[in-house]
């Protein structure tokens, strides 16, 4: 995990598709902002609004450096999309964080995107020994994180059995995949969540709603 070293825990807001809802996530205090890069998906982000988004990020991260805090970054989220269009949108929209949502090898876009760090999107229980082989390497610039096959589905995850796997094995991950502000709480307590991740769970009629994002981020990881 020392992609992100820096945060105790990481809180993500994911598939936001307008400024005003990125500018939310910020004053909310969010680690991670997310955009859909996939084309023509339900939440897919418009570009000038990506870069707009962008913009807001790194002013806002400036100002949290200047008080010895970590982020806010973006992250771009792609889906077996080729890593020439990867790089192409990171540097359009000004991406800092890239993640697969794919079937991707995330060691070849590694390679290629060099010191970027990496989400790469994992399935429950089938994907167990890949996160754990990449949770024992000392610095893999990737994290891995546990959704559902197409995400921002609303589906949620076996917590019962994510569990019993992570206190058994110890590794750590992004949960993401039916998260809401009234369940955040208690996911964010399980045994190997070190970030939790939202889409449609902070939304209303299909919207970013302000209240639900500010609600979420104050439960996660709540005391």
């Amino acid at each position: 995990m020392n992609c992100f070293e820096a945060f105790q825990s990481v809180k993500k807001i994911c598939g936001i598709q307008s400024v005003d809802a990125a500018q939310d996530a910020i004053d909310a205090g969010a680690d991670l902002l997310g955009v859909i890069c996939v084309p023509n998906r339900q939440r897919t982000v418009d570009a000038e609004v990506a870069r707009e988004i962008s913009r807001r990020v790194k002013k806002a991260r400036e100002h949290r450096q200047s008080n010895g805090l970590p982020g806010p970054f973006l992250v771009g989220v792609f889906r077996n999309q080729n890593i020439e269009d990867v790089e192409r949108l990171q540097h359009k929209y000004g991406l800092d964080i890239i993640q697969l949502h794919g079937s991707e090898d995330w060691r070849q876009y590694k390679l290629k995107l060099g010191d970027t760090c990496l989400i790469k999107r994992f399935l429950f229980p089938e994907d167990c020994s890949q996160v754990l082989a990449m949770c024992q390497l000392e610095d893999p610039g990737c994290v891995p994180l546990f959704d559902s096959e197409a995400g921002g589905t609303g589906e949620k995850l076996d917590w019962n059995s994510i569990s019993e796997w992570s206190q058994k094995c110890g590794a750590e991950f992004i949960l993401a995949g039916g998260l809401t502000p009234e369940n955040v709480k208690l996911a964010s307590q399980l045994p190997g969540v070190r970030g939790v991740d939202v889409s449609g769970g902070v939304e209303t009629d299909g919207v970013k709603d302000s209240d639900k994002i500010k609600t979420f981020l104050r439960e996660a990881f709540a005391s």
